[in-house]
């Protein structure tokens, strides 16, 4: 394999794969943040799952949703990558290659359940979330052009690769995080809006049902800045009522979360007072959600160090 074709592969997983650490962490710390003893061998060897299982997932939308691809606007964010249209003698190296990262990330969770005497159902979150994976672009569900597309990447990206952390560190998913997930599904359900709208019109002509195609860009814009605010009232409402034991100040991660809200808000009013800055508005919005993670994560560290 020539270097050229080694890093057209690498740069077909996208960025995005990476960021799934912000995420995993945030459970993970969590859970610690209320009382759970860290261990690094099980916080390494449950992230090895979920990057195999997310790196999956990134190939197997590149592999599927090539044909749309051709006319889409790539994005840092969205619109694929481009390469397989360019590059269509790496359809069969894709296909190969995300088989065996969903296989290592299946026989990676029967091992850790094994190594550390986990219970059966942390084995069976591993199947049920590489399935989900694999069931948004490829056949024979393609949930995505069924009309599912926002609420497995809320799922995704605000329960099951945040529950992964905890899991793995709690050894059970129980009610604490069940509710401490609610901001991030909101978070994730916001992301989802953000990731659709420079796709509207490519996912229209491939046949993609979500709800910015039926809706439209300003729906897109409404529900997203909707779903970051509530998503800052679940972590206020946390802070007011002390939720969760430890040491955590919730009403500080409301104010986090308040930075996305505020470039949701005005990412609308700048669509409605300009259309031609909407991939502007998309961006800010979309990095800021991310940025939350980030900030998020490092006051976990904070917290737990003192």
């Amino acid at each position: 394999m020539n270097f050229h074709k080694f890093m057209n592969i690498v740069k077909l997983g996208r960025g995005i794969a990476h960021a799934a650490i912000l995420v995993y962490s945030l459970g993970a710390l969590f859970a610690v943040v209320i009382g759970a003893s860290f261990d690094v061998y099980r916080f390494i060897g449950g992230y090895l799952i979920v990057f195999s299982g997310v790196l999956a997932a990134g190939y197997t939308n590149n592999y599927y949703d090539v044909s749309i691809d051709k006319i889409a606007t790539h994005t840092p964010f969205s619109g694929g990558s481009g390469i397989l249209v360019d590059h269509p003698e790496l359809r069969k190296t894709i296909r190969n290659i995300m088989v065996f990262l969903f296989s290592l990330s299946i026989v990676l969770g029967l091992v850790f359940t094994v190594l550390f005497s986990y219970p059966f159902t942390f084995f069976v979150f591993v199947v049920i979330a590489n399935f989900v994976g694999w069931c948004y672009t490829a056949p024979p569900l393609k949930l995505v052009y069924r009309g599912f597309g926002e609420m497995i990447t809320m799922l995704g990206a605000g329960f099951l690769i945040a529950g992964f952390g905890y899991f793995a560190v709690m050894k059970t998913i129980d009610v604490s995080f069940v509710l401490f997930s609610l901001p991030l599904l909101l978070f994730g359900f916001a992301l989802s809006f953000y990731l659709e709208i420079p796709d509207r019109n490519v996912d229209l002509q491939g046949h993609k049902i979500t709800l910015v195609v039926l809706k439209g860009e300003r729906f897109g814009f409404v529900i997203g800045a909707v779903s970051l605010g509530l998503a800052t009232l679940c972590f206020l409402l946390f802070g007011l009522f002390q939720v969760f034991a430890g040491a955590a100040n919730f009403l500080l991660m409301a104010m986090f979360s308040v930075i996305p809200l505020i470039l949701g808000i005005w990412g609308l009013r700048e669509y409605i007072a300009d259309q031609t800055k909407i991939m502007t508005s998309v961006f800010r919005a979309t990095a800021c959600i991310f940025v939350v993670y980030i900030l998020i994560d490092v006051y976990f560290v904070y917290v737990i160090l003192t």
